[in-house]
């Protein structure tokens, strides 16, 4: 019986393993280590009709109008580099799961939104719910 104890715990830590990936799977977006929203720099091969420099101040967990949860930034506008971005702060909206931005400065690419419940939003470049 102690001897088939290591592979009972090879076997329920590999279960568990695997149901740990197939839970993370469901998420909105692929899960990608160190993927974040903000550059240092405007990339040169991605091209958004919004592209700004910002800070980020504020976070909230929030529902969009379709129900959705997710994450409201809000940011300082440093610089409009391209689009139409004509205010001193901006709200940017991020799914659950998607990139991460926990705060800072940097470069944002994206697209405005206007949500019937949170206003216009920023959408970042590549995260749209799939």
């Amino acid at each position: 019986m102690l001897n088939d104890l290591p592979a009972d715990i090879r076997t329920w830590s590999l279960s568990l393993a695997i149901y740990c990936m197939a839970c993370i799977g469901a998420t909105a977006c692929t899960i990608v280590v160190g993927r974040s929203i903000m550059f240092e720099q405007v990339p040169a091969n991605i091209d958004a009709p919004e592209i700004i420099e910002a800070n980020i101040y504020d976070r909230a967990e929030v529902s969009d109008a379709q129900g959705l949860q997710g994450v409201l930034l809000t940011a300082h506008v440093h610089r409009v580099i391209k689009g139409s971005t004509k205010t001193d702060t901006v709200k940017i909206l991020l799914y659950k799961g998607c990139p991460r931005a926990a705060g800072g400065h940097g470069i944002i690419l994206g697209y405005m939104q206007s949500d019937p419940l949170l206003g216009p939003v920023l959408i970042p470049k590549d995260h749209l719910v799939r």
